[in-house]
Protein backbone atom coordinates (compact mmCIF):
# COMPACT_ATOMS: atom_id res chain seq x y z
CA UNK A 1 0.00 0.00 0.00
CA UNK A 2 1.16 3.37 -1.07
CA UNK A 3 1.95 6.21 1.83
CA UNK A 4 -0.23 9.07 2.26
CA UNK A 5 2.05 11.96 0.75
CA UNK A 6 2.09 15.77 2.13
CA UNK A 7 2.16 18.54 -1.00
CA UNK A 8 5.32 19.66 0.39
CA UNK A 9 6.17 21.06 -3.38
CA UNK A 10 5.52 24.60 -2.20
CA UNK A 11 7.86 24.53 0.96
CA UNK A 12 10.43 26.58 1.26
CA UNK A 13 11.73 25.15 4.56
CA UNK A 14 12.21 21.99 6.17
CA UNK A 15 13.16 21.52 9.42
CA UNK A 16 14.25 18.03 11.22
CA UNK A 17 14.93 18.29 15.33
CA UNK A 18 16.51 16.00 17.39
CA UNK A 19 20.31 15.02 17.64
CA UNK A 20 20.94 15.47 14.01
CA UNK A 21 18.88 18.61 13.66
CA UNK A 22 19.03 20.17 10.48
CA UNK A 23 17.11 23.25 8.95
CA UNK A 24 17.25 23.30 5.02
CA UNK A 25 16.65 26.23 3.07
CA UNK A 26 15.81 25.67 -0.57
CA UNK A 27 13.45 29.48 -1.06
CA UNK A 28 16.53 30.57 -4.08
CA UNK A 29 16.41 28.17 -7.33
CA UNK A 30 19.43 26.55 -8.35
CA UNK A 31 20.76 25.67 -4.53
CA UNK A 32 20.50 24.48 -0.67
CA UNK A 33 20.78 26.60 2.37
CA UNK A 34 21.70 24.04 5.70
CA UNK A 35 21.48 24.96 8.90
CA UNK A 36 23.01 22.93 11.56
CA UNK A 37 22.47 24.48 15.19
CA UNK A 38 25.10 24.18 18.23
CA UNK A 39 25.00 20.51 19.16
CA UNK A 40 23.93 19.00 16.11
CA UNK A 41 25.50 15.52 15.13
CA UNK A 42 23.88 16.14 11.30
CA UNK A 43 26.51 14.82 8.58
CA UNK A 44 26.45 14.98 4.89
CA UNK A 45 27.60 11.56 5.12
CA UNK A 46 30.51 10.83 2.76
CA UNK A 47 29.39 10.59 -1.15
CA UNK A 48 30.90 11.73 -4.04
CA UNK A 49 28.88 13.00 -7.34
CA UNK A 50 29.52 11.86 -11.11
CA UNK A 51 27.70 14.77 -13.51
CA UNK A 52 28.07 17.55 -11.23
CA UNK A 53 30.73 20.21 -9.74
CA UNK A 54 29.87 21.33 -6.43
CA UNK A 55 30.10 24.00 -4.00
CA UNK A 56 30.46 24.44 -0.50
CA UNK A 57 30.66 27.72 1.01
CA UNK A 58 30.15 28.76 5.14
CA UNK A 59 28.38 31.52 5.70
CA UNK A 60 28.29 31.64 9.60
CA UNK A 61 29.94 29.01 11.76
CA UNK A 62 32.62 26.67 11.24
CA UNK A 63 32.32 23.33 9.48
CA UNK A 64 34.64 20.33 9.15
CA UNK A 65 34.53 19.06 5.38
CA UNK A 66 36.79 15.97 3.77
CA UNK A 67 37.44 16.17 0.57
CA UNK A 68 38.95 13.31 -1.31
CA UNK A 69 40.88 12.43 1.90
CA UNK A 70 42.13 15.41 3.12
CA UNK A 71 40.41 17.01 5.63
CA UNK A 72 39.66 20.33 6.65
CA UNK A 73 38.92 20.85 10.46
CA UNK A 74 37.61 24.30 10.81
CA UNK A 75 35.99 26.17 7.37
CA UNK A 76 34.73 29.70 7.77
CA UNK A 77 33.55 32.46 6.01
CA UNK A 78 36.46 33.85 5.45
CA UNK A 79 37.82 30.78 3.74
CA UNK A 80 35.30 31.36 0.75
CA UNK A 81 34.19 28.62 -1.53
CA UNK A 82 35.36 25.31 -1.43
CA UNK A 83 34.84 23.19 -4.65
CA UNK A 84 34.12 19.33 -4.93
CA UNK A 85 35.35 18.36 -8.56
CA UNK A 86 33.35 15.51 -9.58
CA UNK A 87 34.24 12.10 -8.42
CA UNK A 88 35.82 13.32 -5.12
CA UNK A 89 34.22 11.79 -2.37
CA UNK A 90 33.35 14.59 0.78
CA UNK A 91 31.51 14.93 3.72
CA UNK A 92 30.83 17.95 5.73
CA UNK A 93 29.34 18.50 9.39
CA UNK A 94 30.33 21.33 12.24
CA UNK A 95 33.70 21.61 12.83
CA UNK A 96 35.21 19.46 16.30
CA UNK A 97 37.63 22.41 16.58
CA UNK A 98 37.18 25.09 19.11
CA UNK A 99 36.73 28.17 17.05
CA UNK A 100 35.20 31.55 17.57
CA UNK A 101 32.29 30.12 16.08
CA UNK A 102 32.23 27.14 18.27
CA UNK A 103 28.43 28.53 19.89
CA UNK A 104 27.41 29.50 16.72
CA UNK A 105 25.06 27.62 14.25
CA UNK A 106 26.75 26.50 10.76
CA UNK A 107 25.02 27.95 8.14
CA UNK A 108 26.64 26.41 5.05
CA UNK A 109 24.93 27.28 1.10
CA UNK A 110 25.63 24.11 -1.51
CA UNK A 111 25.30 24.75 -5.03
CA UNK A 112 26.26 22.59 -8.16
CA UNK A 113 27.53 23.26 -12.32
CA UNK A 114 25.27 22.59 -14.09
CA UNK A 115 22.88 24.03 -12.05
CA UNK A 116 20.05 21.63 -13.56
CA UNK A 117 17.21 21.28 -10.29
CA UNK A 118 18.75 18.21 -8.98
CA UNK A 119 19.89 19.64 -5.55
CA UNK A 120 16.54 20.41 -5.19
CA UNK A 121 14.55 17.43 -6.20
CA UNK A 122 17.43 15.49 -4.13
CA UNK A 123 16.67 17.62 -0.78
CA UNK A 124 12.76 18.19 -1.22
CA UNK A 125 12.22 14.25 -1.69
CA UNK A 126 15.07 13.19 0.59
CA UNK A 127 12.87 15.29 3.10
CA UNK A 128 9.49 14.69 2.27
CA UNK A 129 10.03 11.05 2.65
CA UNK A 130 11.50 11.22 6.17
CA UNK A 131 8.96 13.63 7.53
CA UNK A 132 6.56 11.31 6.22
CA UNK A 133 7.42 8.46 7.23
CA UNK A 134 7.73 9.97 10.98
CA UNK A 135 4.61 10.78 11.19
CA UNK A 136 3.20 7.79 9.74
CA UNK A 137 5.36 6.20 12.26
CA UNK A 138 3.38 8.29 15.19
CA UNK A 139 0.17 7.84 13.82
CA UNK A 140 1.22 4.00 14.01
CA UNK A 141 2.24 4.11 17.82
CA UNK A 142 -0.41 6.35 18.75
CA UNK A 143 1.82 9.32 19.56
CA UNK A 144 0.06 11.72 17.30
CA UNK A 145 -2.87 11.69 20.14
CA UNK A 146 -5.22 9.85 17.72
CA UNK A 147 -4.41 6.12 19.03
CA UNK A 148 -2.44 3.38 17.91
CA UNK A 149 -3.80 2.79 14.69
CA UNK A 150 -4.27 -0.86 13.09
CA UNK A 151 -2.17 -1.56 10.20
CA UNK A 152 -0.79 -4.51 8.93
CA UNK A 153 2.53 -6.08 9.56
CA UNK A 154 4.10 -4.79 6.66
CA UNK A 155 3.45 -1.23 7.56
CA UNK A 156 4.41 -2.12 10.87
CA UNK A 157 7.94 -3.58 10.13
CA UNK A 158 8.60 -3.11 6.41
CA UNK A 159 8.18 0.83 6.69
CA UNK A 160 11.58 1.63 7.65
CA UNK A 161 12.58 -0.64 5.22
CA UNK A 162 11.01 0.45 2.26
CA UNK A 163 12.28 4.36 3.03
CA UNK A 164 15.80 3.49 3.03
CA UNK A 165 14.90 1.45 -0.23
CA UNK A 166 13.38 4.69 -1.59
CA UNK A 167 16.55 6.79 -0.77
CA UNK A 168 18.65 4.72 -2.31
CA UNK A 169 16.85 4.99 -5.44
CA UNK A 170 16.75 8.61 -4.93
CA UNK A 171 20.34 8.89 -4.09
CA UNK A 172 21.34 7.07 -7.65
CA UNK A 173 18.40 9.53 -9.73
CA UNK A 174 19.58 12.69 -8.44
CA UNK A 175 23.67 11.80 -8.57
CA UNK A 176 24.13 11.24 -5.08
CA UNK A 177 26.59 8.24 -4.57
CA UNK A 178 27.21 7.34 -1.14
CA UNK A 179 30.23 5.68 0.56
CA UNK A 180 28.89 2.09 1.73
CA UNK A 181 32.35 0.68 2.56
CA UNK A 182 34.15 1.99 5.69
CA UNK A 183 36.55 4.59 4.02
CA UNK A 184 39.44 3.37 6.50
CA UNK A 185 39.38 -0.24 5.54
CA UNK A 186 41.25 -2.09 2.86
CA UNK A 187 38.89 -1.85 -0.19
CA UNK A 188 39.82 -0.25 -3.36
CA UNK A 189 38.04 2.89 -4.97
CA UNK A 190 36.62 0.93 -7.81
CA UNK A 191 35.07 -1.49 -4.71
CA UNK A 192 33.65 1.20 -3.60
CA UNK A 193 32.55 2.25 -6.82
CA UNK A 194 30.88 -1.64 -7.80
CA UNK A 195 29.25 -2.02 -4.29
CA UNK A 196 27.52 1.42 -4.39
CA UNK A 197 26.56 0.60 -7.80
CA UNK A 198 25.27 -2.62 -7.06
CA UNK A 199 23.24 -2.13 -4.04
CA UNK A 200 21.51 1.07 -5.18
CA UNK A 201 20.67 -0.67 -9.00
CA UNK A 202 19.13 -3.14 -7.11
CA UNK A 203 16.92 -0.78 -4.75
CA UNK A 204 16.09 0.43 -8.33
CA UNK A 205 14.73 -2.77 -9.14
CA UNK A 206 12.73 -3.31 -6.35
CA UNK A 207 11.51 0.01 -6.02
CA UNK A 208 10.54 0.00 -9.84
CA UNK A 209 8.62 -3.45 -9.19
CA UNK A 210 6.80 -1.95 -6.38
CA UNK A 211 5.93 1.69 -7.65
CA UNK A 212 8.25 3.59 -4.86
CA UNK A 213 10.81 4.82 -6.88
CA UNK A 214 12.18 7.47 -4.71
CA UNK A 215 10.74 11.06 -6.55
CA UNK A 216 7.42 12.47 -6.44
CA UNK A 217 5.86 15.24 -7.56
CA UNK A 218 4.22 15.66 -4.15
CA UNK A 219 7.77 16.97 -2.71
CA UNK A 220 9.13 18.41 -5.71
CA UNK A 221 7.09 19.79 -9.16
CA UNK A 222 10.75 18.30 -10.67
CA UNK A 223 10.47 14.95 -10.10
CA UNK A 224 8.06 14.38 -12.69
CA UNK A 225 11.35 14.76 -15.12
CA UNK A 226 13.01 11.71 -12.95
Amino acid sequence: MSPRRTNYAAVPTFSRPGREAVVYDLSVPGQATITLPVGSAWSSGPHWHESHTEFLQVLSGAAEVTLAGTVLPAVTAQDGVVTVPRGAVHEWRRSSQRTAGDEEELVVREWTDPRDGDKEVFFRNLNGMILDFVKSRREITGESGGGKKKVSWFELYGGEWMLENELRCLFWKCDNWPVLLRQDSWWPDWAQWVVTKTVLGASLVVGKCVGRGGVYSEYSHLSEQK
